[in-house]
């Protein structure tokens, strides 16, 4: 039976805890005992480690009850007002979060593809991660987001939230000292991408 792909709800995203918490959340957790073991090998033995990778559930501000976080040329999200009849036609989930219900979207962006989350190969890794998630208590810290082409590979990026207004930004090294929190996580083989 399919994971039912839950229709956006922004309650789905309010719901979130705010990076600080979250990061507690998943420290206490021990989340890093599994996250290159048992994690790791749901998303390798499944293919899917250049399509998905694996996030810590958080928001970045509060949204009305109207409203969708978009993130336009990869670099800036805002809160969208979906009753100002807006018409962008390349919008598409990029952040998902498991529930009892299904598989909630969360966070979206302006792409001219979407993410497949319904092929018998991406529902079989949905059903064992979520199962994964389920035995360690992990279905309200963890969930998964889409990966573009563009950032397989790529360079790390730092978020940085300013008001209501979250900015990505490319950076070449990897900060050691400082209020850094790991958010995301993308998946490699030996070998890098791929089986």
């Amino acid at each position: 039976m399919a994971l039912e792909i839950l229709p956006y709800s922004t309650e789905h995203y309010n719901t979130l805890p705010e990076l600080g918490v979250a990061k507690d959340q998943f420290d206490a957790a021990d989340v890093h005992k599994i996250l290159y073991t048992e994690i790791k090998g749901v998303f390798i033995k499944h293919h899917v480690e250049g399509t998905v990778g694996l996030t810590l559930l958080h928001n970045h501000f509060l949204l009305e009850p109207n409203q969708k976080l978009v993130t336009f040329k990869k670099t800036v999200a805002l809160p969208c007002d979906l009753d100002e009849g807006i018409d962008l036609p390349h919008i598409h989930a990029t952040a998902w979060r498991f529930t009892d219900l299904g598989l909630a979207p969360y966070e979206f962006a302006v792409t001219t593809v979407g993410t497949t989350l319904d092929s018998p190969s991406m529902q079989a890794f949905l059903h064992e991660f979520a199962a994964v998630l389920k035995k360690w208590n992990l279905i309200n810290i963890l969930g998964i987001y889409s990966i573009d082409e563009s950032s397989v590979d790529g360079l790390q990026t730092m978020e940085i939230t300013e008001g209501r207004c979250n900015i990505t930004l490319d950076i070449d090294l990897h900060p050691h000292e400082g209020t850094t929190i790991d958010a995301m996580w993308q998946f490699y083989t030996e070998a890098g991408m791929g089986p």
